[in-house]
């Protein structure tokens, strides 16, 4: 028998909202470490199954472009089925999936794997921020949301870390499993502490389910086709094939969209000028957050001949500068110009770059190290504005739907980063593999290069961005 949250607050008086805060920040915890968890097992994940840069990346460009899907799928899991229901359902389908990445015979089913673990987490994300606006009042909010980000920010911190260890220590399988604990705490507490009132029935929202296979279909068409182009070449049949697809249904995508009443992104948004701009530099900031986050591991492992251990450890400082810049890049979203902060991010970012551009067989890890954290110090300083700016220039009863456009942006910027990435080191891997010679530096040199040129270029959508009305609400972060 479900337990009203009007009971559970009785029961529990005062201590009860952190009850549910804890519960719902073990839960995203350990979907956001998964995350970033299986990046430093990639090295030996490819060379158990003899894949590709081009292939293992799918691990990576899977889990966060069904991540950005989940995002979207959210708001109908939760009106037809309750948040706590929701919550509850996506925990054992979070554990499943896990068990079965543990003990995966093929490559195959490791994407399926991570395709179901990047809609969980998707979805639950903007799920718990639901949750905890339920059980806190009004002027706790800010102080819960700021506990809660930070949460979300520690599990792909410290994944990596974990990650290494546990493929040092035992097999990369491990690196599944270890969540296993996590989510069946998380999912006792979550029969203990969350419910839904009986007086909130399900709503029977319609599901839009051909923009939803739109969508799937024009950004798998297009991340195959770009992964495909070094093994069949650019101007094969079956590559432009792939291309042309992706056009075609990411017009009819925009189509619907455009007509629909109650569409999954809202691209009318689009309409107002300087939106555009925050969304490109939203593309920039998931691309470049979430292609390093795969290059660095790659790069320590492979070229450098680190082991994961050291490579888990490198991205610690990098994820802590970050986490630890929010708070005060926050501050100055109040006092400075948007577009000021923005700039100065794009140029630390592109600066971090461009020296990790010329690593080779002498830098040290320390180097490496210092400028991963500089690169995130430098992605800090373009999130919260590039929010503020995106929702300043929109109608108020616009605002949740510019925010979630944002967070698709950054979730697909994140997915094209990592392909590009891992092209360029299968370009690379070629180039050697015809000289005699095992891949090394070539092709991070050359991704890194790629990375610093696309956020120097964004400087010009920086510069069309608008800038918000002197008083201005700062909303929650995407």
């Amino acid at each position: 028998m479900t337990t009203s949250m009007e009971q559970l607050q009785e029961r529990y008086g005062q201590r009860y909202k952190w009850w549910v805060m804890i519960t719902v920040m073990i839960g995203t915890m350990t979907m956001s470490l998964s995350s970033t968890i299986v990046n430093v097992a990639l090295p030996d994940i490819m060379a158990t199954f003899d894949v590709s840069h081009t292939v293992g990346q799918w691990l990576v460009t899977a889990f966060l472009a069904s991540m950005a899907i989940g995002m979207l799928l959210n708001v109908w899991m939760v009106d037809r089925f309750g948040p706590r229901t929701t919550y509850m359902g996506a925990l054992l389908i979070f554990i499943v999936a896990a068990l079965v990445g543990g003990f995966a015979m093929n490559f195959g089913m490791l994407v399926v794997v991570r395709i179901v673990q990047g809609l969980i987490a998707g979805m639950v994300q903007p799920l718990a921020m639901l949750m905890l606006y339920a059980v806190f009042p009004l002027n706790q909010r800010g102080q819960a949301m700021g506990l809660y980000a930070m949460g979300v920010v520690l599990g792909p911190t410290v994944g990596p870390v974990v990650g290494g260890v546990l493929v040092d220590w035992w097999s990369w399988r491990a690196v599944f499993l270890v969540v296993l604990p996590f989510c069946l705490v998380a999912f006792y507490m979550g029969s203990t502490f969350l419910s839904r009132p009986a007086s909130s029935p399900p709503v029977n929202r319609r599901l839009d389910t051909p923009g939803i296979l739109l969508l799937c279909g024009w950004m798998v068409a297009l991340l195959w086709g770009l992964s495909e182009g070094p093994h069949q070449g650019w101007t094969s049949p079956v590559v432009l094939a792939a291309m042309v697809t992706a056009i075609a249904l990411f017009i009819a995508f925009a189509v619907r969209q455009l007509k629909s009443r109650s569409p999954l992104l809202a691209l009318g948004i689009f309409r107002y000028p300087g939106f555009a701009p925050a969304f490109m530099v939203a593309m920039l900031t998931g691309a470049g957050l979430f292609g390093s986050v795969y290059l660095l591991p790659m790069l320590v492992q492979t070229a450098m001949g680190k082991s994961a251990s050291a490579a888990g450890m490198l991205l610690m400082p990098a994820g802590l500068a970050m986490a630890l810049s929010f708070p005060v890049i926050g501050r100055l979203t109040d006092r400075i110009l948007p577009k000021i902060l923005v700039a100065g991010g794009l140029v630390i970012f592109a600066i971090s770059c461009l020296v990790l551009s010329e690593t080779g067989a002498g830098t040290s890890l320390v180097l490496v190290a210092l400028m991963a954290a500089l690169g995130r110090v430098g992605l800090a300083m373009t999130m919260p504005p590039v929010v503020i700016g995106a929702v300043s220039i929109v109608p108020p009863e616009l605002v949740n739907q510019a925010t979630g456009l944002v967070s698709f942006a950054r979730q697909f910027g994140g997915s094209l980063g990592v392909t590009l990435s891992a092209v360029l080191l299968q370009e690379s891997t070629h180039w050697t593999a015809n000289l005699g010679i095992p891949l090394t530096f070539p092709g991070f040199q050359d991704a890194f290069m790629l990375m610093a040129l696309f956020y120097l270029l964004g400087l010009y959508p920086m510069a069309r961005m608008k800038s918000p009305p002197e008083e201005h609400h700062q909303p929650e972060p995407a």
